[in-house]
């Protein structure tokens, strides 16, 4: 049986992809090139390729995240319950552009159905938003992106 990469190959590809983390070249929260990629950018197998993942994610450089596959790490904290949940999804979409200011954000029982969640759920999603700034809410019409939001 015939090795097909190096012995200790995998710590050579652990510390590229390490410097390109710290560098700046992979930013946080952005994901990571595919094992297939990453094989064919160093010629090696993709148990290699693995290995070197295994050991930044054992070093909580990289996370993997289901459906969407491996991540640089992000500082920011993850959200831990469903309300957190909701508000990072609206708050993303604010900060993106995608609510622009002045825009209403769809209603407590909107979020409730679309999150499968409670309305109180939702309704604690938004009032975080509410309390950082980020919307405004009047009373018999709605919530709304902020128009002052700093970007």
């Amino acid at each position: 049986m015939t090795r097909r990469t190096a012995w200790g190959t995998y710590t050579r590809i652990t510390a590229a992809l390490r410097q390109r983390i710290t560098d700046g070249t992979y930013a946080p929260g952005s994901r990571l090139p595919s094992e297939a990629a990453l094989c064919a950018e160093f010629g090696v197998a993709r148990n290699t390729v693995r290995r070197a993942l295994s050991t930044l994610q054992d070093e909580a450089l990289i996370t993997v995240r289901p459906g969407v596959g491996r991540c640089i790490q992000d500082d920011a904290p993850q959200p831990r319950t469903r309300s957190e949940h909701i508000a990072a999804h609206l708050r993303h979409q604010i900060e993106t552009g995608r609510f622009r200011p002045g825009d209403r954000l769809p209603s407590e029982a909107q979020l409730s159905r679309r999150y499968g969640v409670s309305r109180s759920t939702a309704r604690t999603a938004l009032k975080a938003l509410e309390a950082a700034g980020l919307v405004t809410c009047v009373h018999g019409k709605g919530r709304y992106a902020r128009q002052d939001v700093p970007r």
